[in-house]
């Protein structure tokens, strides 16, 4: 295993070379690239692109599976295998492609009959990870809790604190935000034993949790000490993230001119790190705070931008972004814009990634 792993590592730094799109064909030409120690690098590797290059992740780890389903049969083969499909379904949640994130981890537990209940329990939290996004809260948090309590009887606190954080941002979403808080308070003592990407995280949701519980001075130093641990990992899509909900919790408190210091720069960002969901809801967002503004006539350049990036993507939901936008946009250029039609489209927008057949249905202006 030591001499495959030291070959892996020279195969992997060819293989990643260059960008994504030619990864495909480079492992087609070495098929003796196709071994269990490429396929524990490249798992190794992900975690340095799921928060820096998303759309690489995906291709990476679906690379990963094709190579794992390959492997002759062996007494890894089948936890490889696992793990390769579970590394893909995080992957795809974080672009927001929750069908696939499902379908990969399906693939996962198609080969656990073999496994043990540690692994069970791995692929397990990340069902309940795509639960949540399928907003099946209370199915989702009985998984997380089911989980943490498998890891910590092995003994693994790293993953008995990730699967606790799932839990909590499961009772976030089912909007027990107080419980949730509750989790990350329980959750401190643990925090200097955790890496700083961890952390940065757990920081992060915290920083939602308190937003919403009105402790804005709280949600404020949650979120720029998470900033500041991402620009220090260089966790590009997370930083994203902190940023986008630090400019959420300025808008909350009507401090509209600083939230769009943030919110300009960042739909750029997230179009560049493929973020589609987060992109069109930051696009709302924009459009309130102009709104709020009384600049109204920036609105309807501000989605026509938006509009050009979805109907260019391809996404499963761009017909229906595009739609709600286009809405806001004419509503905007009729000079009828509201902060209630502002509203019922960030509602519809963030739904969509979750219900890509979701139709919008107000009456155009």
């Amino acid at each position: 295993m030591a001499d495959e792993d030291a070959a892996a590592e020279l195969y992997v730094k060819q293989l990643l070379a260059g960008s994504r799109d030619t990864w495909a064909a480079r492992l087609a030409e070495h098929p003796e690239w196709r071994t269990a120690g490429v396929v524990r690098k490249l798992i190794a590797a992900t975690d340095g692109y799921n928060f820096t290059s998303p759309l690489d992740a995906v291709e990476l780890t679906r690379i990963t599976t094709q190579i794992a389903e390959s492997l002759p049969s062996c007494s890894t083969r089948d936890s490889l295998v696992a793990d390769a499909w579970r590394e893909h379904a995080y992957a795809q949640l974080i672009v927001g492609s929750y069908g696939p994130a499902m379908e990969a981890v399906a693939h996962s537990d198609q080969v656990l009959t073999s496994v043990n209940a540690f692994e069970t329990a791995r692929t397990r939290l990340m069902r309940a990870l795509v639960l949540r996004s399928m907003e099946k809260w209370p199915e989702a948090a009985a998984m997380a809790r089911n989980a943490a309590a498998e890891f910590l009887g092995y003994g693994d606190l790293p993953k008995y604190f990730s699967a606790r954080m799932t839990e909590a941002i499961v009772l976030y979403d089912s909007s027990q935000y107080r419980q949730a808080a509750g989790v990350y308070v329980e959750l401190a003592p643990l925090q200097h034993q955790m890496p700083l990407a961890t952390i940065a995280l757990a920081l992060h949701n915290e920083g939602l949790c308190r937003r919403e519980l009105g402790e804005f001075a709280s949600a404020e130093k949650c979120f720029v000490q998470a900033i500041a641990f991402c620009d220090r990992l260089q966790l590009t899509s997370l930083r994203a993230k902190a940023h986008w909900h630090l400019a959420r919790l300025l808008m909350r408190q009507a401090r509209y001119d600083a939230a769009l210091t943030i919110l300009n720069p960042l739909r750029s960002e997230f179009e560049e790190l493929g973020m589609s969901h987060d992109l069109a809801c930051a696009s709302v967002d924009t459009a309130e705070s102009l709104l709020a503004l009384g600049e109204i006539d920036q609105v309807a350049a501000l989605c026509r931008g938006a509009i050009e990036y979805f109907r260019t993507a391809g996404l499963a939901y761009s017909t229906g972004a595009m739609t709600a936008l286009a809405y806001l946009q004419e509503a905007a250029a009729a000079g009828r814009l509201t902060v209630t039609d502002v509203a019922e489209v960030r509602t519809f927008v963030e739904r969509l990634s979750h219900r890509p057949n979701l139709i919008f249905a107000m009456m155009s202006p």
